[in-house]
């Protein structure tokens, strides 16, 4: 296993994040349909299971509580581990985060996107695990990246105990091509035995947060790269239509796993319209499922804890969590 003990970021590493996620914010935005729709603007007009709100940051409060930060490895291959956020002062077990990153599924974007976020949570108490995994580019071409991330969501029971971690109550966050991945998790009890990406017995979330997740992969947000990670021009239609009833969210439902879909109204990567339709299927399929529309945030604002409403997110994992 490999434990580095990870130095707290500051202001300059902060800085740097901006600049790479305004690099990414253009190449996504260059990529043939990233906004999901030629209605870009459909943010403004979503079903009746959305609602609108205002970011409203937590006032400071002083020093935030510290925090530990370790990487540990989960698999062998130099991209299969995670960051592990807890807080140094704590008592009994602690409640557990998977956050999935996102990046179109692209290799080019890791998990530091949302370490501020990881951070931040932490801060809140829970442990965070901020997984890193194959991606387009780097060996995480069909099946390899759904295997990844159910790997390292599953390798958490192995680590429990050393880590004060409660599995019992264990929540996903994922952004963007995370939010895709994370809604995923919740949905694998759905896949058949015999099938490549079947597990008997996955670790059970209690609940979804997907910031701006891209929740059917027929959608033309990141291009083509939705088609890309279920390699749908090597397959005849009818295995592909077989492969998003495995591995796109709006065909695994219901699976009885709440979840909450944030969209930012100013989205032009993944408008809000693919939250909406997300959400209408799930409630229809008996799942307890919302949509909320952050005014004025766009695709990045809503891992940026400066901007986003840290204890909407709290209070709605607790809500998960809540007997």
């Amino acid at each position: 296993m490999l434990n580095d003990k990870m130095p707290q970021q500051g202001k300059s590493a902060r800085c740097g994040r901006v600049f790479t996620s305004c690099v990414l914010l253009f190449v996504l935005l260059c990529n043939a349909g990233c906004g999901g729709s030629s209605n870009s603007g459909a943010s403004d007009s979503h079903s009746s299971a959305s609602a609108s709100q205002s970011s409203v940051p937590a006032p400071d409060l002083g020093e935030a509580p510290a925090v530990e930060q370790e990487r540990i490895a989960w698999g062998e291959n130099p991209t299969q581990f995670a960051d592990l956020y807890r807080p140094t002062e704590r008592s009994g077990l602690l409640p557990v985060i998977i956050m999935v990153h996102g990046g179109c599924w692209s290799a080019a974007y890791g998990l530091e996107f949302q370490a501020d976020l990881a951070r931040t949570m932490a801060e809140r108490g829970f442990a965070v695990w901020n997984i890193e995994y194959r991606r387009l580019g780097n060996g995480g071409e069909w099946p390899v990246m759904f295997t990844d991330v159910a790997a390292a969501a599953d390798y958490l029971p192995s680590i429990a105990e050393a880590y004060q971690l409660d599995t019992g109550a264990v929540t996903v966050i994922g952004h963007s091509a995370g939010g895709h991945l994370a809604l995923w998790l919740a949905s694998r009890g759905q896949i058949p035995p015999g099938n490549v990406l079947y597990k008997p017995s996955p670790l059970a979330v209690e609940g979804v947060i997907s910031l701006a997740g891209i929740g059917d992969l027929t959608s033309r947000a990141c291009g083509e790269s939705a088609r890309t990670i279920v390699n749908q021009r090597a397959i005849n239609p009818e295995q592909y239509q077989a492969r998003l009833a495995i591995a796109s969210p709006i065909e695994m439902l219901p699976t009885g796993v709440s979840s909450l879909l944030l969209s930012g109204s100013r989205d032009s990567i993944v408008p809000s319209n693919l939250a909406d339709a997300y959400v209408d299927a799930a409630q229809l399929a008996g799942d307890n499922s919302e949509h909320m529309v952050i005014a004025g945030a766009d695709h990045f604002d809503l891992i940026d804890p400066m901007f986003m409403d840290i204890t909407l997110l709290e209070d709605t994992l607790n809500g998960f969590m809540a007997p």
